[in-house]
This record gives structure tokens, C-alpha cells and sequence, in this order.
């Protein structure tokens, strides 16, 4: 159980990292592959944690 809980707090860090990101991303800098990527990887994150 411990190490499903360092798990799941290792997957609450990088989403975090992640949203951290996304708030300093500038808009104007943002290109298609940016957004396509970060959008891969919440795809990704959402079909893990199902």
C-alpha cells in the first residue's frame, strides 16, 4: 500500500508541474504542436488512471 501511495503522490507532483506550466505558458509563443502536446499528455495521464 505504501509504495501505491508514493505512486499516486509521484503523479500528484508532475500534474502539478504540469498545471504549473500551463500558467506560465505565453500565449503568443504558443504553437499547435505546443498545445497538441500537452494535450497527448493529459490523454495520457487520464487513460493511466483509469
Amino acid at each position: 500500500m505504501a509504495h501505491q501511495d508514493q505512486n499516486l503522490e509521484a503523479v500528484r507532483a508532475r500534474l502539478a508541474h504540469l498545471l504549473e506550466q500551463f500558467e506560465n505558458v505565453d500565449p503568443e509563443k504558443l504553437t499547435v504542436e505546443d498545445i497538441d502536446r500537452y494535450i497527448a499528455l493529459l490523454n495520457e495521464m487520464e487513460e493511466k488512471l483509469k
